[in-house]
């Protein structure tokens, strides 16, 4: 940060100054804490496929009764992604691992090279852009951008093929946001408009217009998709209760518990139903928190949840220049 702050405006110098430790702090953090979540997420995947299929399937119906409501463009995007064929997608993602690791590895190899024999390694004393472009020229040497380009092509046709899907399956909901976004957008325009001109100097007076559609965007686009949430609450939490009791009921009749057919008794819906009635409970009355220990597992997803929200709603319309003063 400090390094930029050099090559900035000098109306941004001054911030990107200010926030370079808590920037640093950051970055240490993400080392310090990324291999070990990525070791994580790896150990759950690994212990995921040994589970018996029964069981994977009940644990993830629970998991989609307690918690899908908070998910539900992932999960579409899952299902989507399922009914379209994910073998290349797969291929694509396993390419780009293995190109990240031996990335990973060069970087630990450089961290500990020290080419003048002086004791300490070259990195720690490069600064600012000089380390910068070393670590840049590390990874352009390492990667091989044959593999990396076809395997971001073949995760982008993927994406936008499944983000086709989305954008009619929440047609409802995006015709909700761009509503309310542009309901708000007059307010919110003589709210701020005048307190935004007054600490702007005028050279970036042309950004404040942008500013705010972004900002009503991010308002409506919140408020239309946790109206969806809401009503994709109770859809999960009875389908999950159901996947969840039918494979409880399949386990049972493996170990010859019983010996009844999921047609054949209500046992499955009545479970299934309690177990949906639990988390649509837990999901509206208590946030549907997901366990503390599971908590890191679930950061990415919130990711992918925001990022997807924000794709099917606005993509489209970011591409289309609007044109519009501020009102």
């Amino acid at each position: 940060a400090l390094a930029l702050s050099t090559q900035s405006p000098p109306w941004a110098a001054q911030y990107l100054a200010k926030a370079a430790p808590a920037i640093g702090v950051l970055g240490a953090g993400c080392e310090l804490l990324g291999p070990a979540l990525v070791r994580l997420g790896g150990a759950a995947c690994e212990a995921y496929r040994l589970l018996p299929g029964t069981v994977a399937r009940g644990l993830g119906g629970l998991g989609m009764s307690f918690f899908g409501g908070r998910y539900t463009v992932s999960i579409a995007a899952w299902e989507a992604f399922r009914s379209m064929g994910g073998s290349q997608v797969y291929v694509c993602l396993q390419d780009l691992g293995e190109q990240g690791r031996a990335v990973w590895v060069a970087h630990v190899a450089d961290e500990e090279e020290d080419a003048d024999a002086d004791g300490v390694a070259d990195v720690r004393q490069l600064e600012g852009g000089r380390l910068v472009a070393r670590k840049a020229a590390l990874v352009m040497k390492t990667i091989d951008p044959e593999t990396v380009a076809r395997a971001a092509g073949g995760l982008w046709t993927a994406y936008m093929g499944v983000l086709t899907v989305l954008k009619f399956q929440f047609a409802r909901t995006i015709a909700l946001a761009e509503s309310i976004a542009q309901n708000l957008r007059p307010a919110m325009a003589k709210v701020l408009g005048p307190t935004l001109v007054a600490v702007t100097p005028p050279d970036y007076r042309k950004w404040i217009s942008p500013a705010v559609s972004l900002l009503c965007k991010l308002v409506a686009g919140a408020v239309a998709w946790k109206v969806k949430q809401l009503a994709a609450t109770v859809q999960s939490g009875f389908c999950g209760g159901l996947i969840a009791s039918r494979a409880l009921l399949e386990l049972m009749r493996e170990r010859r518990l019983v010996s009844v057919a999921d047609d054949e008794t209500l046992l499955d819906e009545v479970v299934g139903w309690c177990v949906g009635a639990c988390g649509i409970y837990v999901q509206l009355f208590r946030g549907g928190p997901v366990p503390a220990i599971l908590s890191p597992l679930f950061w990415p997803l919130d990711v992918l949840e925001r990022v997807l929200q924000w794709n099917v709603a606005w993509v489209d319309a970011a591409q289309k220049p609007s044109g519009r003063a501020l009102d």
